[in-house]
């Protein structure tokens, strides 16, 4: 195997050593025998010489361009996805190593586009058998694939490569949808469509900073509220229930207490207090239990006002002052005169009363519960701060759930439910704001932080 250079050498040298041979031996017969027909023998040595050049260099060419054909042929194969067989050796150097290099780049290819063809296969079979609903659109819109668990109700099927707009069939998913492709944004929201509850998170897909598509998932969540529906009810139904003989039990011990007149620190006296803490303590966890069903169902009346915050504090100050007397604590008020909010006023006095005694229940003798207030931006936040037993990161994660308790022993003392912050936390999503909890700066105690949305009074 020779490279094309030396070939192309090889040939040129050989066929200039036959013309020299062959000038030389006619140029000595035709002097030697026809000296008169020099100029023709030298006419017609040229004429062949020409045609012989011509001939060489033609079966030269040819050789070469006829396996760069079978090569071209090849790439265009490769090219529509045909790797077919390999290239053949040929005698020129530089083709063999070409063809040799387009054979392992077929292979790679090959065994490249197995894998992905392999992929999404698995793709395919995952999307097609997942329970959610799953849709892809470009960043124009175009939807590039859906998977069948989708809703019709909400996207017609088989609508790849449509218009998201000419394919939706619900206007709530269609104007959710195509606000967060106008904005860039992750979000999510909640469709009932009929009986069905169905709830549509979007997401961005971003690669090197820049949005490469837009992601849907639709999960039917018609189950889970019906249960959780049929929970909210039962919990209302056995309020009510229960409220009622406890009711009477208190009534009657009352009756009895009354009646009876038993004397101070005797055991009758005891039963009669222990009966009339427990129902006590019964009918705060049903009405709270009552309280705290309307706020998730909304079935409370919200009545929004503009509340002077501080003028709303000083009346609590009134109620709080008898529990912090007992346990020698001082609340201390910094709350501007001029502060207003746009509220329920009578949610935001439970939900502050919740917040100020449950710091009271948990913070020790003689420290300070401290109510502050301000205006932050397009907010006005407003903290609780004790100097309490303060809390883990465990019990900040799970403070704001019903029946979580820091410290079980300590609210048994106190006669809590475990509802109030429980409470507190819808109050505040009512009025669509936000609360958070964080440790006391000082070290000591915790910080409930609550954010209202501004609204601006004349």
């Amino acid at each position: 195997m020779r490279s094309l250079f030396s070939r192309l050498l090889l040939a040129n040298w050989l066929f200039l050593s036959i013309l020299f041979g062959i000038s030389l031996s006619a140029f000595l017969i035709a002097d030697k025998y026809f000296p008169e027909l020099k100029v023709f023998v030298l006419f017609g040595f040229g004429l062949a010489s020409l045609f012989g050049t011509f001939h060489v260099s033609y079966r030269i060419a040819q050789s070469i361009t006829e396996q760069l054909k079978i090569i071209e042929n090849k790439t265009e194969a490769i090219n529509e996805g045909d790797f077919g067989i390999e290239l053949p050796e040929t005698s020129i150097k530089e083709l063999t190593n070409l063809s040799s290099s387009i054979n392992s780049m077929s292979k790679r290819l090959k065994s490249q586009f197995l894998n992905l063809a392999l992929e999404k296969e698995k793709f395919d079979s995952l999307m097609e058998n997942l329970k959610e609903g799953v849709f892809a659109l470009d960043i124009e819109g175009k939807i590039l694939f859906q998977n069948p668990s989708i809703p019709t109700a909400l996207l017609q099927p088989n609508s790849q490569l449509r218009n998201f707009t000419d394919a939706c069939k619900n206007r709530t998913f269609l104007s959710f949808v195509e606000d967060r492709v106008v904005d860039r944004e992750d979000g999510q929201i909640g469709i009932d469509i009929g009986k069905k509850h169905y709830a549509v998170r979007f997401y961005t897909l971003k690669k090197e900073g820049n949005i490469a598509m837009f992601i849907g998932v639709i999960l039917d969540k018609t189950e889970e509220r019906d249960i959780q529906q049929m929970r909210e009810e039962f919990v209302q139904s056995a309020s009510h229930e229960l409220k009622t003989p406890i009711t009477s039990i208190k009534g009657y011990a009352e009756t009895l207490e009354h009646k009876l007149k038993p004397k101070s620190g005797s055991l009758e006296e005891k039963f009669f207090d222990a009966i009339m803490r427990n129902t006590d303590r019964m009918i705060r966890i049903i009405d709270d239990m009552l309280l705290i069903s309307r706020l998730e169902d909304q079935k409370t009346i919200f009545q929004s006002e503009s509340v002077i915050l501080l003028n709303l504090v000083e009346d609590l100050k009134l109620i709080v002052d008898g529990i912090m007397k007992l346990k020698k604590q001082r609340f201390l008020v910094k709350v501007p005169q001029s502060l207003k909010l746009s509220a329920d006023r009578i949610l935001l006095e439970h939900l502050l009363l919740n917040l100020i005694k449950n710091a009271s229940a948990y913070s020790p003798l003689e420290t300070d519960i401290v109510l502050e207030a301000s205006k932050k931006g397009s907010f006005i936040e407003v903290k609780v701060i004790d100097e309490g037993i303060g809390l883990s990161s465990e019990d900040t994660a799970r403070i704001f759930e019903r029946f979580y308790r820091v410290d079980k022993n300590r609210s048994r003392q106190e006669g809590g439910t475990g509802l109030g912050l429980a409470i507190v936390k819808h109050i505040v999503k009512i009025h669509q704001g936000s609360i958070a909890v964080s440790p006391n700066p000082t070290g000591q105690g915790s910080v409930f932080t609550i954010k209202f949305p501004l609204v601006n009074y004349s």
